[in-house]
């Protein structure tokens, strides 16, 4: 019975290569996760996975380019666009009321605009 020890060395370079394949930013990451797998495989079996990762290196990279565009969409402070009617002024105003004061004030429910002109609303409901 074989025992898992140090990984071969020509296994270790598999796995770099396949870890070269990947974005900038997360090829060290996944280098040293590749590698790290590989102590835990008796050496048969490391020939076979470090194949098995250099083979599936550019399905890593397209999925990791997906959550890459998306964590920049999410992190970048981008305003939502607003509906045509909206940008001609023409809104939705729904009444909304401040829990801590108890005034009314309406509020577009399309693009969130709140509407400064309170046309005579003093804390009550009215049709303005």
């Amino acid at each position: 019975m074989m025992t898992a020890g140090r990984p071969d060395s020509w296994c270790c370079r598999i796995v770099e290569l396949a870890a070269h394949t990947l974005p900038p930013q997360s090829r060290q990451r996944y280098a040293m996760e590749f590698i790290a797998e590989l102590y835990d495989q008796p050496r048969s079996w490391q020939f076979q996975h470090a194949f098995s990762v250099l083979i599936h290196s550019w399905q890593l990279r397209a999925a990791l380019a997906e959550t890459d565009t998306l964590g920049d969409v999410m992190t970048a402070n981008t305003q939502p666009r607003r509906s045509l009617r909206c940008r001609l002024g023409v809104h939705d105003w729904q009444l909304e009321r401040n829990p801590e004061s108890g005034a009314t004030f309406k509020t577009c429910a399309r693009c969130g605009k709140d509407n400064t002109d309170n046309h005579g609303l003093q804390g009550g409901f009215g049709l303005g």
